[in-house]
C-alpha cells in the first residue's frame, strides 16, 4: 500500500481523492481517472462501489451502472466502458492516490492552488502517486494536471537560498536526506549530480556525477543508469533497466499541458552524447550521437519506407511525435533528397530484431551498439 492509498484510509472523505486506477484482468493498466469535473461525480460512483479487495465484479458492475444511469449529467464513457466490462465477466483490480489536502487537483488544474498545495503535490511526485504520462491500453497517454501543477508551483514558489552561490525556486530532492533515508531508498547519488525535487527515481537506479534530472520526471528504476553528465528533462519517463548514456539528454515538456512528454521505454539504451526528442521503444538502442527531433525523418531499411510520427493532438495544435519501435537500432544517417543534389540530417533503423542473436552478433561486429 502505497502513502497515498494510506492517506486515503487514514482521511476517508472522497474529497481526498487525487485520482483512481484500474487495471483489467491481466493486470495490465486500463484507465487513469482523475478526479477532477466533469469525472468527479462518476468517479464519485465508480470509487464507491469496491468490494473488500478494491476489486470491482459483476455485482459491483451492476450497481455502479444503476447509480450513474439516474446522473443528470450523464457520465463518462471510459467508466460506463470499464464498469460495462466487469458486468461481462472481468474483475477490475482498482488503485487509488489521495492526498492530506481536500481538493487538491481542481485547483492545480485551475492554476490556483497556493503554497500549501503545491507542496502536496510535489510529494506525490517524489511518491511517483502521479506521473505526466501514462501507458493506458498499451498506449502512451499525457496527464495534463501534472503540467498544470508544476507550472501552479513555478507561480506561487518563491526564489530563496538554498546553499551558498544558489537562488532558486525549486530546492534539492536529497537536501534533508538523512543516511538512513538514503539507504532505504535505494538510489545511488554520486558526487556532483543535482537532482531537483519533484522528480521520482525508483530503487536500483544510478545517477552519476554531473547528472541532472528535473522536476516532473519518472525513472523507474530497477537497473537504470543515468551516466555522467546526462540530462533528464523535465515530465520525460524513464522505464525500467535503461542505460542513458555519458552527455545525453532527453527533450523536456511543460506547456502546453496536454502535449506528450519524451519517453523512453523499459530496457532501452541510449548511446553517449545522444538528444532524445518522442518516444524510444521497449529494448531499442540508439547509437551514440544520434540527435532524435520533432520533424527529422526515421527511416526503415527493413521497410524501405519512413516511419510517420505519432500525431497528439492539443487544442487546434497536431504535434508530431517521432517514435523508434521497440526492439530496433537506430543510427545516425542521412536521405538524399528527390532532386539527389543534397541530403537530410535523417535516422536510420538497422534491419533486424535486437532478441535474435545472430542480429546482436551482426551489429557488435560491426561496432554500432552502445554497451553500459
Amino acid at each position: 500500500m502505497s502513502v497515498s492509498e494510506r492517506s486515503l484510509a487514514k482521511f476517508g472523505a472522497i474529497d481526498h481523492l487525487v485520482l483512481v486506477r484500474v487495471f483489467d484482468g491481466e493486470g495490465g493498466l486500463a484507465a487513469v481517472l482523475p478526479n477532477l469535473p466533469p469525472l468527479r461525480d462518476a468517479l464519485r460512483v465508480f470509487h464507491g462501489i469496491l468490494d473488500r479487495d478494491a476489486q470491482i465484479g459483476q455485482a459491483e458492475a451492476e450497481k455502479g451502472l444503476q447509480a450513474l444511469r439516474t446522473m443528470e449529467d450523464g457520465a463518462d464513457r471510459d467508466i460506463l466502458q470499464l464498469l460495462e466490462r466487469a458486468l461481462g465477466g472481468e474483475r477490475l483490480r482498482i488503485t487509488a492516490v489521495a492526498s492530506p489536502v481536500a481538493g487538491l487537483l481542481e485547483r492545480l488544474a485551475a492554476r490556483t492552488g497556493d503554497k500549501a498545495d503545491t507542496e502536496a503535490f510535489v510529494e506525490l511526485l517524489n511518491a511517483g502517486d502521479i506521473r505526466a504520462a501514462e501507458k493506458v491500453g498499451g498506449a502512451w497517454r499525457p496527464q495534463p494536471y501534472v503540467i498544470d501543477g508544476i507550472l501552479n508551483y513555478f507561480k506561487v514558489q518563491e526564489n530563496a537560498l538554498l546553499e551558498p552561490g544558489y537562488w532558486d525556486k525549486i530546492p534539492l530532492k536529497t537536501a534533508n536526506y538523512t543516511g538512513e533515508v538514503f539507504a532505504e531508498g535505494g538510489v545511488r547519488y554520486a558526487p556532483g549530480c543535482r537532482v531537483r525535487t519533484g522528480c521520482y527515481i525508483g530503487s536500483g537506479t544510478v545517477v552519476m556525477n554531473q547528472a541532472f534530472i528535473n522536476i516532473g520526471a519518472y525513472i523507474a528504476g530497477d537497473g537504470v543508469m543515468v551516466d555522467g553528465g546526462a540530462r533528464i528533462a523535465s515530465c520525460a519517463q524513464i522505464g525500467k533497466g535503461v542505460k542513458f548514456g555519458a552527455g545525453s539528454g532527453i527533450e523536456g515538456i511543460l506547456e502546453p499541458a496536454g502535449r506528450l512528454p519524451s519517453i523512453v521505454e523499459d530496457h532501452a539504451k541510449i548511446g553517449a552524447m545522444c538528444e532524445v526528442s518522442g518516444i524510444v521503444g521497449e529494448g531499442a538502442v540508439v547509437a551514440s550521437g544520434v540527435v532524435m527531433a520533432s520533424g527529422k525523418k526515421i527511416y526503415d531499411e527493413e521497410s524501405g519506407s519512413v516511419l510517420a510520427p505519432l500525431e497528439i493532438s492539443v487544442g487546434e495544435t497536431v504535434y508530431q511525435v517521432p517514435v523508434i519501435p521497440p526492439y530496433r537500432l537506430a543510427v545516425g544517417g542521412a536521405l538524399l533528397s528527390e532532386s539527389g543534389k543534397f541530403t537530410t540530417d535523417s535516422i536510420i533503423l538497422k534491419p533486424g530484431d535486437l532478441r535474435d542473436r545472430a542480429t546482436l552478433r551482426h551489429f557488435e561486429k560491426q561496432g554500432i551498439l552502445y554497451e553500459a
